[in-house]
């Protein structure tokens, strides 16, 4: 508890009608340009994911501080500095760099009120915690508010609102966590997390409709939809399975069941798209791969028997890869090494993390696991953008 307080000082859906739910971005994989690939899609990718990863590592940090892990503690509270700084750098593309410092000091405060309203629980310190939350709903979000309204001309009332619930969801996900209510904690996070990308997908049409040659394309179109749903479940799937593998890996069964039925539902979430943009049968077939997936990441995460282990990851970074790039390969027509490296990258990125977990490498959990959620992102973008040059008629 003393080293947590210590650090906390320091640190102080349907794809037609967008984001059902979801790390730096990168640009899409395929350089032909359709209605999946603009600058103002990219703006809305870039936001949703940031903004989600903004909340799974609030999730993590808290947990974290809940447990008293203070080395992963640190990790995670260093990732939610560098998540700030990318969203800072998005503001300073669209409205300039005296901005975007504006943004920064809204949104340092912002996380800071977090980290004091964990601290305060954890601690059972009632006024640090209370005057955290006052700050969170009386002075981050109309600061948020009246500054996104001033830069990018959205109506002030709405993105009130998106920001007072977004604080509000975000509070009840760390209310749970210290009363140790696992379930509640993971359907709350998901419920922040697509919250998260409400207020990505709003802002990012204000800011290209005010500022078209910045950022040209509709983001708001079917195509920008699926490739934004796309990434977001795939980003929010890599990080509920570093959180079910740190579970599994320690032995916190209560924890554990949580985080696969978290995992769950979003693999269905996933299955779900496949099967709108490419039919019933690969979306059956997306969750028969997924599902293995996923099995084999609890095994080898929690079994001590090598041979046991070796098998999973050899499922893991050869069958899984071959079978979801075959999958891919079917439904898009792409092939090869286009599709199976990126799908490698990720398979291996994320068991890089698990083995982290599994030999208390703490203090390089959370950049691992970052690099694993964001090697997800050529995956979307590239079945996306695919897809929508594939079937054009459908988008």
């Amino acid at each position: 508890m003393i080293g947590i307080l210590a650090m906390a000082t320091i640190a102080c859906t349907d794809f037609n009608s967008g984001s059902p739910s979801s790390a730096a971005r990168a640009h899409p994989t395929l350089a032909a340009a359709n209605a999946a690939d603009s600058k103002a899609a990219d703006l809305r990718v870039r936001l949703d994911g940031l903004l989600g990863e903004h909340v799974i590592v609030i999730a993590k940090t808290s947990l974290a501080a809940t447990a008293n892990r203070s080395d992963e503690y640190k990790g995670y509270a260093t990732l939610l500095t560098t998540n700030g700084g990318d969203l800072s750098d998005v503001m300073a593309s669209a409205f300039g760099a005296t901005a975007a410092a504006t943004f920064d000091q809204i949104w340092t405060a912002q996380n800071n009120y977090y980290v004091d309203y964990t601290v305060g629980l954890v601690s059972h310190n009632a006024a640090k915690s209370n005057g955290a939350a006052s700050g969170l709903i009386n002075g981050f979000v109309p600061q948020f508010a009246e500054f996104m309204s001033s830069m990018s001309s959205i109506p002030l009332d709405p993105i009130s609102q998106l920001a007072t619930e977004q604080v509000l969801e975000t509070k009840a996900m760390i209310d749970d966590q210290a009363a140790l209510n696992n379930a509640k904690t993971f359907s709350d996070l998901q419920r922040a997390y697509a919250q998260a990308a409400r207020i990505g997908d709003a802002l990012a049409s204000a800011i290209a409709n005010k500022f078209p040659d910045k950022f040209p394309g509709d983001p708001a179109n079917k195509a920008a939809d699926f490739r934004v749903s796309l990434d977001n479940l795939l980003e929010e799937d890599s990080y509920l399975a570093t959180m079910a593998t740190s579970a599994t890996a320690a032995g916190r069964n209560g924890e554990q069941a949580a985080a696969l039925n978290a995992l769950a539902a979003n693999a269905d979430s996933l299955g779900t798209l496949f099967s709108q943009v490419f039919g019933a049968a690969t979306g059956t077939r997306f969750a028969q791969v997924w599902g293995a997936r996923d099995a084999e990441l609890v095994v080898y995460a929690g079994t001590a028997d090598s041979a046991t282990r070796k098998s999973a990851l050899a499922d893991l970074t050869m069958t899984f890869v071959a079978q979801f790039g075959s999958l891919v390969d079917d439904s898009t027509d792409l092939a090869g090494a286009e599709v199976s490296n990126p799908i490698q990258l990720q398979a291996e990125a994320l068991v890089h993390a698990i083995d982290d977990q599994r030999s208390t490498s703490a203090s390089m959990v959370a950049i691992d696991d970052h690099a694993a959620a964001a090697a997800m992102n050529p995956i979307g973008d590239l079945i996306a953008t695919a897809a929508v040059k594939k079937l054009a008629a459908r988008f």
